[in-house]
């Protein structure tokens, strides 16, 4: 996507008058963003203020504010592994490790391919299936440190 197609999809966005105040608009901006970029960089920021006709400061809070929305580079997969209370009583820690030992990255880093980032996130709401990992949208629930490569391995990994 373009900076001129985002822009058309947020005045798109804006004309569905389905909020009274523009700056509820900022979070599906950003989430379009989130889909289409590799990261919400200043400039995409300044086009959401610009069409919405909100603050700078108001787009760059919610930004950095929202786990959800990346302000650096992503890889293609998002692997979040839950590290609440629930999935690291159920072993949530020792899964996060696995992850980041077999793709040779820490929490919050994208591997060199640009194919994976980790990042331990603070709740998913999945208590029920402690514990929890998404990989972008998908769930992985009651997850063990044995299904770890299959998981990878699904998203195109092809290491260890």
């Amino acid at each position: 996507m373009t900076l001129e197609e985002f822009r058309k999809e947020i005045e798109k966005l804006k004309s569905s008058r389905k909020y009274l105040y523009n700056g509820s608009y900022i979070l599906p901006a950003l989430w379009i963003a989130e889909k289409n970029f590799s990261a919400i960089t200043p400039e995409i920021m300044r086009t959401i203020a610009d069409v919405l006709g909100v603050r700078l400061i108001e787009v760059e809070e919610a930004a950095e504010f929202y786990a959800m929305f990346h302000t650096k580079p992503k890889g293609k997969y998002i692997i979040r592994v839950c590290t609440n209370l629930s999935c690291m009583l159920r072993g949530g820690e020792e899964i996060l490790e696995k992850f980041c030992d077999l793709l040779g990255i820490s929490p919050g880093e994208t591997t060199e391919d640009g194919l994976f980032t980790i990042e331990a996130f603070e709740c998913m709401g999945l208590c029920d299936g402690a514990p929890a990992v998404t990989v972008n949208e998908e769930r992985f629930l009651n997850v063990t440190p044995e299904e770890v490569p299959k998981i990878l391995k699904k998203f195109g990994w092809k290491g260890k």
